[in-house]
């Protein structure tokens, strides 16, 4: 008999809650673009008054999600990531967004969860177009904990939304933990003054936990940070947090073109705060390659050995930098 604990995915958990609200409040309605799952049978079989699927038809999904929303509907759509992302985006933008409609697209598949699907499965472009649009709030959660709480967040929240759901099973991080997540941010580990503060989205918080913990071991004293609210940035807060590290890194499992780490950069800047830091993502290219996600990082340099080792020769370039400028 297998020992392995089976791992409820993160979009499960969020449905399961889910359903409790549409229970109650027959003002919710649910529209799929032909995606289902397992939690999801239950609606249709419960709620048909509630639920619909348009097919494989997402402009038309964003179209008749603000049709209901016009008329005072709390409607939630649901798709492959890239396709109620990018490919509706027009929709998104004028429709939903410019109207201010209480919409929540969820998206299933973020970074290379689809990884042997090649780049029209790939969601590693979201973050930069979908944080441009005014009103938008959207949300990378790391585990169960922090998508179950998203679905008392989103339900109360009158704006546009969108939750970027990883598709894989991943272990819990706040298990039975007192989390704020209405501040949009957690400092997972490292409180204090620290070498090097890691933030990081998504299933990524994961390999900056065990990143860390490698440079603890080579006397490198790291925190790690999980930014689950994407898009409004806690500045606040994250500055707060900045303070106390001597340098910052920001890993993302997503092209550094205009995604989280370049949103970092920007309110830094805009604050005039001076740190020094390194940003590790997707270089600019698209990926056809095979044989699954761990492949794909280990290619391009986001399994933890890699980001380790980058964080690690990074630190000691810097100190070498610094230790010939004081010399000077």
């Amino acid at each position: 008999m297998s020992s392995t604990k089976f791992i409820m995915g993160m979009r499960d958990v969020f449905f399961t809650g889910l359903y409790d609200i549409f229970k109650k409040d027959k003002n919710c309605v649910f529209i799929t673009a032909d995606n289902g799952a397992p939690t999801l049978d239950q609606f249709a079989q419960d709620f048909p008054k509630q639920y619909y699927n348009v097919g494989i038809a997402e402009q038309q999904l964003i179209g008749m999600a603000c049709g209901m929303a016009f008329e005072g509907k709390k409607v939630y759509t649901y798709a492959i990531a890239p396709f109620v992302t990018i490919r509706c985006y027009d929709q998104n933008k004028l429709d939903m967004c410019a109207m201010n409609l209480p919409i929540v697209n969820l998206g299933i598949g973020a970074g290379y969860a689809y990884d042997i699907m090649g780049p029209s499965h790939h969601t590693v472009e979201d973050i930069s177009v979908m944080r441009t649009l005014p009103n938008l709030v959207m949300y990378g959660p790391a585990d169960v904990t922090t998508a179950r709480a998203l679905v008392d967040i989103t339900y109360q929240s009158r704006s546009p939304q969108y939750i970027r759901f990883d598709r894989a099973g991943i272990p819990d991080l706040y298990e039975g933990q007192d989390v704020h997540f209405e501040d949009g941010l957690v400092q997972v580990t490292g409180d204090g003054v620290n070498d090097v503060t890691i933030i990081a989205t998504g299933i990524m918080v994961h390999n900056a936990l065990k990143v860390a913990k490698n440079l603890q071991q080579n006397g490198i004293r790291a925190s790690v940070v999980d930014l689950f609210r994407l898009k409004p940035i806690n500045q606040e807060l994250l500055l707060e947090i900045v303070k106390n590290s001597r340098s910052l890194v920001t890993l993302e499992e997503h092209l550094l073109a205009g995604g989280m780490g370049s949103a970092i950069l920007e309110i830094l800047s805009d604050h005039d705060v001076k740190i020094l830091t390194l940003r590790i993502g997707q270089d600019d290219r698209f990926v056809f390659d095979y044989g699954g996600r761990e492949v794909i990082w280990e290619k391009y340099g986001l399994d933890v050995l890699s980001i380790t080792k980058k964080i690690s020769t990074w630190l000691k370039t810097q100190a070498k930098d610094q230790e010939l400028a004081v010399k000077l």
